[in-house]
């Protein structure tokens, strides 16, 4: 499951995509349309609940590793 550290950590920069919109005016349609996908609500939530569990089984790992940390050193 190495490809959960790839997944965001936080939420994508809606604001300063919309300043770098404003800023040219909408004229281009690349930025106007990634725009859109950060702002549909459904985008939102896969997101989020992806950021979700990619902290969850990372706060797991971290615990297994430390209960086997002193497991070991219990035991050593």
């Amino acid at each position: 499951m190495e490809w959960v550290v790839t997944l965001p950590r936080w939420p994508p920069a809606k604001e300063d995509l919309a300043r770098l919109i404003d800023a040219d005016g909408g004229r281009d349609e690349a930025e106007n349309s990634y725009y859109e996908a950060f702002a549909d609500p459904d985008f939102v939530r896969v997101e989020t609940a992806q950021r979700r569990f990619c902290g969850q089984y990372l706060r797991r790992l971290r615990r297994r590793a430390e209960r086997a940390g002193r497991a070991s050193a219990s035991s050593g």
